[in-house]
């Protein structure tokens, strides 16, 4: 199964990608198992890419 995703910030596409996951590994999932698969590799892909540095400032 092959999923295109699209990172965006501030509502412009900075990095966009096609991810796969082997229909072997689906296998007999439900659909809504399926869903969760693919939420779990968007997520994984999105936590590679994105870093947020901050500190706290005095007022």
């Amino acid at each position: 199964m092959r999923i295109k995703v699209q990172l965006s910030v501030g509502g412009q596409a900075v990095k966009e990608e096609e991810l796969v996951i082997a229909e072997s590994k689906l296998g007999e999932l439900t659909d809504e198992e399926i869903e969760q698969a693919i939420e779990i590799k968007i997520r994984s892909w999105a936590d590679k890419l994105i870093h947020i540095d901050w500190e706290a400032v005095e007022e």
